[in-house]
């Protein structure tokens, strides 16, 4: 269901119009606007433009461009939950194939999602967006996807307790770093695979 919309013309003649949430209007605008011309052409004037309202009304909400792409990384990370929670969800079960699937299937996702939205993974990767924790995102859906993944290959015996302490920087780091090599150009697509049998060779060993 769609949020109601008004419209109305100004004294100037422009249109616009007042969203029953225009937070949310102009965190989406952000996107659009990120997903066309890249994170570095972003500004709050910008989203003003695009939703139709005063550069006043985006500081109501957002005091300076910092914290809008803040709130515009939080919800890329829901979106990037989301879609990598649907693709779990059909590798169902408990035993040590399921838990290697999914392990497979988590990167892959990640991967298929930068590759789809680069300008929007720019936006989350490339020093745009604050990152807290330590440089982990503890507290993210995503994150905690991969250390639930984590131990279900712990526990089905495919990776050793020494090896499941450095899962999460190893996984992350090898599938970021891969990630951003392509879509900036620098590796082809069709070598992801072969990171990620890299990455199950390191992690698991032999096929167990």
């Amino acid at each position: 269901m769609s949020l109601p919309k008004v419209l109305r013309v100004s004294k100037s003649g422009r249109e616009s119009y007042h969203h029953g949430d225009l937070e949310a209007a102009l965190v989406d605008a952000a996107i659009e606007l990120v997903r066309k011309t890249g994170p570095g052409h972003l500004s709050l004037r910008a989203v003003a433009e695009q939703v139709g309202v005063s550069p006043s009304a985006v500081y109501h909400y957002f005091p300076d461009k910092d914290a809008l792409v803040s709130h515009v990384g939080d919800k890329l990370f829901v979106d990037l939950a989301d879609m990598q929670r649907e693709a779990l969800a059909k590798i169902p079960g408990k035993s040590a194939r399921a838990a290697r699937l999914r392990y497979r299937e988590l990167g892959r996702t990640y991967f298929r999602w930068a590759y789809k939205e680069p300008n929007l993974f720019r936006l989350m990767f490339g020093g745009f967006c604050k990152i807290e924790k330590e440089g982990l995102h503890i507290e993210d859906e995503a994150f905690q996807m991969l250390t639930q993944c984590l131990d279900d290959l712990l526990a089905t015996g495919l990776i050793s307790p020494e090896m499941r302490q450095y899962g999460e920087l190893i996984s992350w780091s090898s599938v970021q770093g891969a990630s951003n090599l392509i879509v900036e150009g620098h590796l082809p697509p069709d070598v992801f695979e072969s990171l990620l049998d890299g990455l199950e060779l390191a992690m698991i060993g032999r096929k167990k």
